[in-house]
């Protein structure tokens, strides 16, 4: 279970010496001094902003900016808490928003109408740049309480509104595993981000999750600094993107549509000529060739990764598919309210990779309650693959036949977004082409 606690560090409270008597002694501080404390200590990113204008603005479209303003997290969160009795508490909000929890922004769990600045900003810079603990499966809980920001820069320079102090663990992807590893209220890993990447070939290769998720570029770190320095992007995309209103929004799509095309290596096998009477053999090979992680990685039980296979003849005519979905965007499985009610076939051949939460050996929707998962995704440097069979009745007396494949990937399915009361969001789920492959094979 996730636990959340706070320290003060570097004797912000130091207690006052000893003299002949100890009337003079203050009382310990209590819960309103230490939060008067942090919110006189900590500064929000429009702070930050004057010095670091590239930083702040590749924050602000930034998945981390977004934390606070994702009207599916609020859903997830309030439905949580409402199956829970408040007894999930602060267990979303303390990623999410570090400091809503810090300051008591979040009573039950669930965030007041109006945060502070502090809070409203999601993760901001200061929960990475002043955090001290770093511990897979915790969500960051200590932090520098004297004025002074961290960071992965040895010649680091203080300044009027800062000191500036290297630490090594922003060469590192243990700075990522507080929130980046996820154990839910019964102790179940339902999110393993930083362990799939510990567990893969990369960090014996010194590759941390910056290499590909805060990629160098070439500029200036501070206003006035120099301006031609390797700094870090700090756009920080992965696979999930804005669904309402936000900054840059098309511009994080592009970066997640990039980083999605060059994640996986597919190939697609079918013998050029079959003697007709025979069975034709579908093979499409998915190999884990670059992400430092499994693919789909994170909330797995909203991912989805499948393929899209049709099989036409020389006349057009379909002969199989799998992996399209019905008239309310959903695959075509047990999910599909279009299966459910008998009104489409259900389909048997989809090869999908995702997880599955469980509770008492039920499938459920809400990873936080799950005492057991099923995770069907790919570790790196790893390979699954997809399997067809094309029969003879099903090509018939074609001459040819056309095999076209897609590897697709959204980061959530629509049947979950009406279940939040969130239908107008779905067009605005977009669905990325990862790969595609097409062959034709005689029939002779």
């Amino acid at each position: 279970m996730r636990y959340v606690c706070f320290a003060i560090l570097l004797g912000v409270l130091a207690v006052t010496g000893c003299k002949e008597t100890n009337t003079n002694i203050p009382a310990p501080p209590t819960r309103a001094d230490s939060v008067e404390i942090f919110r006189k200590a900590f500064t929000t990113p429009e702070d930050c902003k004057t010095c670091h204008p590239k930083q702040y603005e590749d924050w602000s479209m930034s998945m981390h900016a977004y934390a606070m303003v994702d009207p599916v997290f609020f859903s997830l969160n309030k439905m949580g808490q409402d199956l829970t009795n408040h007894k999930l508490d602060q267990f979303c909000v303390a990623c999410h928003s570090p400091f809503a929890t810090l300051l008591g922004e979040a009573p039950n769990g669930i965030p007041n109408t109006t945060l502070s600045p502090i809070s409203r900003g999601g993760v901001t810079c200061e929960n990475c740049h002043r955090a001290t603990s770093h511990i897979p499966g915790h969500p960051i809980s200590t932090y520098r309480l004297d004025n002074t920001f961290l960071g992965p820069l040895r010649d680091a320079q203080s300044n009027s509104f800062h000191k500036s102090q290297f630490d090594t663990v922003f060469h590192q992807g243990i700075v990522c595993a507080g929130c980046h590893d996820v154990i839910n209220p019964r102790g179940i890993p339902v999110e393993q981000t930083f362990t799939e990447w510990q567990n893969s070939d990369y960090p014996g290769q010194g590759i941390p999750c910056q290499v590909c998720h805060m990629k160098w570029e070439k500029g200036s770190i501070a206003v006035g600094g120099p301006p031609d320095r390797m700094v870090h992007s700090h756009t920080m995309e992965g696979v999930d993107v804005p669904l309402v209103d936000f900054p840059n929004r098309d511009k994080m799509i592009e970066k997640v549509a990039y980083a999605l095309q060059y994640a996986v290596a597919a190939q697609l096998n079918v013998p050029a000529t079959i003697t007709r009477g025979k069975n034709v053999p579908i093979t499409y090979n998915i190999y884990n060739q670059i992400t430092g992680h499994n693919i789909p990685s994170g909330t797995i039980f909203e991912r989805q990764m499948w393929v899209e296979a049709v099989v036409t003849n020389e006349n057009g005519d379909t002969l199989f598919t799998s992996g399209f979905t019905d008239p309310n965007g959903d695959l075509l499985n047990q999910k599909s309210d279009y299966v459910k009610k008998g009104l489409r076939t259900k389909d048997t051949s989809l090869v999908l990779f995702n997880g599955t939460a469980y509770r008492l050996n039920q499938e459920i929707d809400f990873f936080f309650d799950a005492d057991a998962v099923v995770n069907r995704t790919i570790p790196p440097f790893q390979s699954r693959f997809a399997k067809y069979i094309l029969t003879p009745s099903q090509y018939g007396s074609s001459q040819e036949v056309m095999v076209h494949i897609r590897l697709l990937f959204r980061a959530m399915p629509p049947y979950l977004l009406r279940m939040l009361g969130h239908a107008d969001l779905i067009p605005k789920m977009p669905t990325f082409v990862m790969e595609e492959a097409e062959e034709v094979i005689s029939i002779k």
